[in-house]
């Protein structure tokens, strides 16, 4: 009787369902025990594995997937954990982003993204976590929301035969860097620790390679205030195109002195830093700057005598756009260096050298004109908090500093050459100098500079010693690595698009749907469709301002579907979402078939009992 009833029950469901089973799947490939399965007919690229199982058993057509199977892009990420969210979109940033073209996700470090990878700490399940949603995605930038405590940075160790720990120690080992998160390339087990000592990033013994495939910054504080007012800072800078933001304020202190202590070295002027970067790069720019003209020797640079009154107050009540700065710092301080007295050897000594401090934590500044810093300093991009708080976090998160609007800072001390130029190049000179490069002429995102010069500085003239490890990790973003120097212009944006269409249809079969806009400023445009099943048409265009676009969708899943569209002119400026389109997709004439095989066998009692007895009860259930 089992076997007349399982016979009956395959008989019906073959000839109920097969032509439609067999038309709704398309398979690209097999793999091992896997299908590589299309879900969705419009977009090719639209591919996931599935059990060998569940697709041979048909259970594919009428599973209720997730809408998160779909093929879905996420350009902009950013990863924070629970208790920090509500501060990001307490914050405009998103809209904003949003607006301007960016598709972001906030990932939490307890989401499942992170949690299922593997990993022997949560760095490295982040890390993994990007390795591969960043491809899939589209990740291009990454922001960390969060101290290195929350969401840790890698510490490294690029002298493989200095493995001592000790934070504020600057002889010790250790190096604080999201670069871990920037080179993805290669598991760590083959790049970042390599050799699988468990020590990081070691000259000569592990081999990331340093290709960035993803643009990293950080906002570096647990404070929900701090995070809202960074970012509602970030949307102010963007959206402001005024002529400020060709104004910069530059500032070079000695590191070293002629002959100091009878080295028989040349000085080390940080101020030679800051004239290459002028001269060769802000052409046209208004630039305010300061030089060592005070004490026994001076810079060779005839500027403004560098010191806290003239280079504090003249940041306040400036407009810079880029601050640039090079001296001898700490956690909390930057200080320029004067050689004030001598005992008569005309040499300069330490205890005739004093260190006057031209900016600190405390200094009176305010962020009517936040800048995008760099310095060239020891410790002040340091993580750790000493003294209760730190200079590079401070000018970028405290509202009672809050100068800047993007630090690129060391974490430790950074190295140099007493002879750099830009014909003579290498260390940290080299890796600010070609970051303004890339922002000013370039005009790359802040991220995408900064990555960009690392990679290109260890690639082209790079020292082959453990000191160049140490430039490439210690200079970290806190900031939007997405974030424009020059800023974007939201004016003249797109009226909001009309949408048109099917409103109705079957799954798995293509419909055509219309858009059409009107650009103030007669600006070609683009058009974006969200079909509300986790895929999207990318942009489409470019279209005159008025001509209708039209594009074609099919959907593989019953349900009602919310479409809309969006315009993008050919300056990057994105309207407001259409209103919505409502499409149904009747249910899939399998699932009704089904239902009614479970019906018919629900009204007889013998027949219920043997069904779910059998083994055809697993083909059919979902």
């Amino acid at each position: 009787m089992k076997k007349i009833l399982i016979m009956i029950i395959i008989g019906i469901f073959i000839f109920s369902t097969f032509g439609s089973v067999v038309n709704s799947i398309r398979i690209k490939s097999q793999v091992n025990d896997s299908y590589i399965v299309c879900l969705n007919n419009e977009d090719n690229k639209a591919y996931k594995s599935y059990n060998k199982d569940i697709v041979e058993r048909n259970e594919f057509n009428y599973l209720n997937l997730p809408s998160d199977q779909l093929m879905q892009t996420y350009d902009y990420v950013i990863i924070t954990d629970d208790d920090l969210i509500d501060s990001i979109t307490a914050s405009g940033f998103i809209d904003w982003k949003e607006s301007i073209g960016f598709n972001v996700k906030i990932v939490s470090i307890t989401d499942s993204e992170i949690t299922s990878q593997s990993g022997i700490d949560i760095a490295e399940q982040i890390r993994n976590f990007l390795r591969q949603y960043y491809a899939e995605w589209g990740i291009n930038y990454v922001l960390i929301v969060g101290n290195y405590e929350k969401i840790p940075m890698r510490y490294c160790y690029p002298d493989p035969n200095n493995h001592r720990f000790d934070i504020f120690d600057y002889t010790a080992g250790e190096v604080p860097t999201d670069y871990y998160y920037a080179d993805l390339s290669n598991a760590d087990f083959v790049s970042w620790d390599s050799d699988g000592d468990g020590y990081y990033g070691e000259f000569g013994q592990d081999a990331p390679d340093f290709v960035p495939e993803v643009a990293v910054g950080r906002i570096p504080t647990n404070n929900a205030a701090r995070i809202t007012y960074t970012l509602d800072k970030t949307i102010a800078f963007e959206q402001d195109t005024s002529d400020w933001k060709t104004n910069a304020l530059n500032a070079g202190a000695f590191f070293y002195f002629t002959n100091q202590n009878n080295n028989g070295r040349p000085s080390m002027d940080g101020a030679v830093l800051s004239y290459y970067i002028e001269e060769d790069l802000m052409d046209g720019w208004t630039v305010s700057h300061y030089s060592e003209q005070e004490g026994l020797e001076t810079s060779v640079y005839d500027w403004p005598a560098l010191n806290q009154n003239s280079f504090v107050s003249d940041w306040r009540n400036g407009q810079y756009s880029i601050v640039n700065w090079q001296g001898h710092g700490w956690t909390d301080r930057v200080a320029h260096c004067m050689w004030s007295s001598d005992d008569g050897d005309d040499i300069p000594e330490d205890s005739e050298i004093s260190w006057p401090n031209f900016i600190t934590k405390n200094s009176d500044l305010d962020d009517d004109y936040p800048s995008i810093v760099t310095a060239v300093s020891c410790y002040v991009g340091c993580p750790e908090i000493y003294s209760g708080s730190n200079l590079g976090i401070d000018l970028l998160t405290n509202p009672s500093l809050g100068a800047a609007v993007g630090v690129v800072a060391s974490a430790r001390s950074p190295y140099g050459s007493t002879q750099w130029s830009p014909s003579n190049p290498g260390g940290s000179d080299s890796i600010i100098y070609e970051f303004n490069k890339n922002m000013i002429v370039n005009q790359q995102r802040v991220g995408d500079a900064l990555y960009n010069s690392k990679y290109y500085c260890t690639s082209n003239f790079g020292w082959n010693e453990f000191y160049e490890y140490i430039d490439l990790y210690t200079f970290n973003l806190y900031g939007d690595p997405s974030l424009v120097l020059q800023g974007i212009d939201a004016e003249g944006t797109p009226e909001k698009p009309t949408i048109t269409g099917k409103i109705g249809g079957k799954i798995n079969q293509e419909y055509t749907y219309y858009a059409m806009t009107t650009d103030p400023n007669n600006d070609d445009i683009y058009y974006y469709f969200d079909w509300d099943d986790g895929t999207n048409s990318g942009w489409l265009g470019t279209y005159e301002s008025g001509e209708e676009c039209s594009t074609t969708h099919s959907w593989n899943r019953q349900g009602d579907y919310e479409v809309k569209v969006r315009a993008k002119d050919v300056n990057g400026v994105i309207s407001a979402w259409s209103d919505p389109l409502v499409v149904s997709m009747p249910k899939n004439k399998v699932m009704k078939r089904t239902l009614r095989i479970y019906n018919l066998i629900e009204s007889f009692p013998i027949f219920n009992k043997l069904f779910k007895e059998s083994p055809i009860n697993k083909l059919l259930m979902f």
